[in-house]
This record gives C-alpha cells, sequence and structure tokens, in this order.
C-alpha cells in the first residue's frame, strides 16, 4: 500500500479509470519528494563538513568540464526521470483508456450537453434512439446515468469556452464554441457527485455547477422511462428555441 504522504487529498474516485490519473500523480509526488530529500541531504553534507573550524570550502564559477557533465546528468536524471516517464505514462493512459471512445457500444448512454452562461443543459435520446425528436429528455444542471455502464458526452456552447470538470472521475474537457468535444466514463459505485466548469466563463461562472446522479441500473431505467413520457407530454413543437438537439456522428 502506498504511504500516506503519496496520496494527495483528492476526491473520493468512483470511475474505472481514474486511478491511472492518481498513478501519476503519485509518482510525480514521490519523484519530486526523492529530489528534494537528495538535494536537502546534499545542502545539509556540505554545511556540516565545511562548517567553521573544518575543512575550507571551495569555491569556483563552475567553468570546468567536470562541472558542466554534472549539470548536465542531474537535469538529464530530472527531465527522463520525472518529466518524460511522466509523459509516456500520461500518453499511455490517453491512448488506450480515456481516448478509446465507446462508439460501438451498445451499452452507452449517449448525452449531448449544450453549455451556456451559466449552466449545463443535458439532452438524452429517448426510447427512439434519435436526438432532437419529442421523447428527448432534457435536464437542467441534472445529469442521471447508470453505474457500470459507459456514459458518451458530446458538447456544444451557445456562447463562451466553458470546461465540464467530473473531479470524481479525474476527468474534464473543454466545450468551445463553433466545435464539437467529447468525452467519456463510467461509474463503479452509486452517489451524488458535483460538476463543475474549470474555464472562467464570465462573472456568475462560480455559479456553473451541476449534479451527478449515479444509480442502479434499474433505478435508472425506470427513471429514463418516466421522463420519456413527461417529456412527450410537455414537447411543443412550435418551440423552436428548445429543438438544440444535434445529429449524433461517430
Amino acid at each position: 500500500m502506498d504511504a500516506p504522504w503519496m496520496r494527495p487529498d483528492l476526491p473520493h474516485d468512483v470511475s474505472v479509470n481514474g486511478h491511472l490519473v492518481d498513478g501519476v500523480i503519485r509518482y510525480i509526488t514521490a519523484a519530486t519528494a526523492l529530489c528534494f530529500v537528495v538535494m536537502a541531504t546534499i545542502l545539509l553534507a556540505a554545511s556540516l563538513f565545511h562548517r567553521e573550524g573544518r575543512r575550507q570550502a571551495a569555491h569556483t564559477h563552475g567553468t570546468r568540464p567536470g562541472d558542466y557533465l554534472l549539470v548536465v546528468l542531474v537535469a538529464g536524471a530530472v527531465f527522463f526521470g520525472i518529466d518524460v516517464v511522466t509523459l509516456v505514462r500520461s500518453g499511455s493512459d490517453l491512448r488506450n483508456h480515456f481516448w478509446r471512445f465507446p462508439e460501438g457500444d451498445q451499452r452507452a448512454v449517449r448525452v449531448e450537453v449544450t453549455a451556456q452562461q451559466w449552466a449545463w443543459n443535458f439532452r438524452y435520446a429517448g426510447p427512439d434512439g434519435h436526438f432532437n425528436t419529442p421523447d428527448d429528455i432534457v435536464t437542467l444542471n441534472d445529469l442521471r446515468v447508470p453505474v457500470d455502464r459507459p456514459v458518451y458526452l458530446k458538447f456544444h456552447s451557445k456562447d463562451v469556452v466553458h470546461s465540464f470538470y467530473l473531479p470524481n472521475f479525474r476527468t474534464k474537457v473543454d466545450v468551445v464554441p463553433g466545435s464539437e468535444t467529447r468525452l467519456w466514463f463510467e461509474a463503479r459505485e452509486p452517489g451524488l457527485f458535483e460538476i463543475g466548469c474549470a474555464q472562467h466563463c464570465g462573472v456568475n461562472h462560480y455559479k456553473m455547477r451541476a449534479e451527478l446522479r449515479v444509480a442502479a441500473a434499474d433505478d435508472f431505467d425506470r427513471w429514463s422511462r418516466a421522463a420519456a413520457v413527461d417529456s412527450t407530454l410537455r414537447y411543443d413543437p412550435a418551440d423552436v428555441a428548445a429543438h438544440d438537439g444535434w445529429e449524433w456522428g461517430q
């Protein structure tokens, strides 16, 4: 088990891939702590060894070939031991997990997300499987998903740049006007979690938060069926502004 000092005080991880992010953070914490200990030990030893009455310290301008070699070796060790390892691990995690979107997974819950100052609009396709139809489920600042199923989100922005942030899932994505961005996650346990905006988006940025409710599969199915019926009853074909769904592309 990791030592307590290697575990930063992060929100409880409830996702299938969150441990990968935590692993990189733990590695950076341990590696930088090791560098600190080494440097502190060298400085302490030098202070004790060259204190008054002991051996006189020799001062140089650091221009000897050996000095340059030492700098290159130390800088290379830090660069390759921390930066390069972190880059390789992060790149591998992104390619093999976070960017492997559940395109063909029939189990995936697909949600269109429209960001605006200062709210998150969520749209589910409903029983017919098509967006922007009368049975679409539309919620405001309330995202509901089932446990143990992939959740696939695609984002548009109505105004400025926002950033969809799930601290308990160790993932986030920018929502950029004129572009479509995407993100996916899978919850390992039910519960109520926070959705935040990680990009300053105006004077009321602090209000741009939502709730993510992860429910058991049966509970989610019951909610989605009832919500689709309610949506059909409330559907107004004349309310063009409410028809902001789009064609789900691959």
